[in-house]
C-alpha cells in the first residue's frame, strides 16, 4: 500500500482536509461562497465525524460535518463536506445514505418530520463522475412531470469537479477549486487555507500521529487495524486542537496578552479573541 509522507500532504489529503476543514473561519466562507448563502452562527465543524442510527447499522465517517445553530443552539441547516480523490462508482448511493442517517440522528423519538431542517451533502472531485461536462451538479427531488415542481424536502448533493476551476463564474469558488487542483493560493481565501495546512504540517503533534499510521501501515499485516488507526488520526489531532484550543481561551481570561498567547499557540490575536 503507497501512502504519502507527511511532508508531501496537501489539501486533497483526507485527514489534512478534515483538520483544515474544522476550523470555522474556514469552513464558514467556503460554504457560504459554494451554495451562495449567509451564515448566523457556524457551530465548530467536526473533522472525521462518526454518525450513526445505532450498532446494529452501518455508521458513516463525514470528512467534516457541520451545523448552522440559532440563538436557542437549534439546527438551522447541516453541511456534510467530503473530498473524494477515486471514483469509487458509488458516490450517489452513499450521498444518498449519508443524508439518510443525518436526518436519522437529526430526528428524536416523537419529533414531527417538520423538524428535519435543510441538509446539504457536498462532494468535491477531480473527475467528472457524471460523465456531462459540467463543473458543478446539483440534485433535489423534482417531478418528473414538470421539473419546476421540487418535492421541497430540504435535501440538497452537489457535485464540485474541481480540475474544471476555469469554469465556473464566481470568482471566489474558481479560486476555491483552482485551489484544489493545483495547489495555488491566489486568493485571500486560499492563502488562509494554504497557511493553515502549513501550520498543521509545523505541528509536531500530528505529524507523529500520522508517522505511526504510515509505520502501522507498511508494517501490519491486519487491513483492520491498520484501517483502524487511518480514522484515528484525525479525531487525536482534533482533541489535540480543542485541547489547544481552551488553553489559549484559558490564557485568554486570564488576561494573558494576546501576543503571548499567540506565540506559545500559534493562533493569532483574532482566533483567539473568538475563542
Amino acid at each position: 500500500m503507497n501512502i504519502k509522507s507527511f511532508d508531501d500532504l496537501d489539501i486533497t489529503d483526507p485527514i489534512m482536509f478534515g483538520l483544515v476543514f474544522s476550523n470555522k473561519h474556514i469552513a464558514q466562507p467556503f460554504i457560504e461562497h459554494l451554495l451562495g448563502i449567509k451564515i448566523e452562527h457556524l457551530e465548530s465543524p467536526n473533522p472525521e465525524a462518526v454518525l450513526s442510527y445505532d450498532a446494529e447499522h452501518k455508521g458513516v465517517r463525514y470528512d467534516v460535518y457541520a451545523r448552522e445553530t440559532n440563538e436557542h443552539g437549534e439546527t438551522v441547516r447541516s453541511f456534510d463536506l467530503e473530498m473524494q480523490m477515486v471514483d469509487t462508482k458509488e458516490l450517489p448511493q452513499r450521498a444518498r445514505y449519508y443524508q439518510s442517517i443525518c436526518d436519522g440522528v437529526a430526528l428524536s423519538k416523537g419529533d414531527f418530520y417538520t423538524s428535519l431542517r435543510e441538509q446539504y451533502i457536498i462532494f468535491l472531485c477531480p473527475m467528472d463522475i457524471f460523465g456531462h461536462g459540467f463543473p458543478v451538479y446539483h440534485f433535489e427531488n423534482r417531478a418528473r412531470e414538470d421539473a419546476n415542481i421540487t418535492l421541497n424536502d430540504l435535501t440538497f448533493k452537489n457535485f464540485y469537479i474541481f480540475r474544471k476551476y476555469e469554469e465556473f463564474d464566481d470568482p471566489v469558488v474558481k479560486a476555491y477549486m483552482k485551489y484544489f487542483a493545483t495547489k495555488d493560493a491566489d486568493s485571500r481565501e486560499t492563502e488562509t487555507i494554504n497557511d493553515q495546512v502549513s501550520y498543521y504540517k509545523a505541528d509536531t503533534l500530528i505529524r507523529n500521529k500520522y508517522m505511526t499510521y504510515e509505520f502501522d501501515l507498511h508494517e501490519s499485516k491486519e487491513e483492520g487495524r491498520a484501517e483502524g488507526r487511518a480514522e484515528g488520526i484525525a479525531e487525536e489531532a482534533a482533541k489535540a486542537l480543542k485541547e489547544k484550543k481552551a488553553m489559549a481561551k484559558g490564557f485568554r481570561d486570564a488576561k494573558v496578552p494576546l501576543e503571548i498567547i499567540s506565540a506559545q499557540t500559534g493562533f493569532t490575536t483574532d482566533e483567539i479573541k473568538a475563542l
